[in-house]
């Protein structure tokens, strides 16, 4: 069980750290490249980035769901929700 455990945390810390590199990635596109958040926006090279990691942070929010990611947010120390 505890295996269990360690393992579903591992998971939970990869795909926590994954979505926050695709946030930041988001909000540079959006910010110093002036790429567009709707998603009826003009197709450019920064609009169809922003596409491909909107649909990346979806499946990493599967995956965290898959894990019970709230369960273990809540005894997780680095978070932007304890600030």
């Amino acid at each position: 069980m505890v295996d269990d455990i360690a393992r579903e945390r591992a998971i939970y810390q990869a795909l926590k750290a994954v979505d926050e590199v695709a946030a930041a990635l988001q909000t540079h596109l959006m910010e110093e490249h002036g790429a567009e958040a709707e998603r009826a926006a003009a197709q450019s090279t920064f609009t169809n980035s922003l596409k491909l990691l909107r649909q990346a942070r979806e499946r990493i929010g599967e995956g965290l769901r898959a894990v019970e990611a709230d369960d273990i947010a809540e005894s997780d120390r680095i978070s932007l929700r304890n600030e």
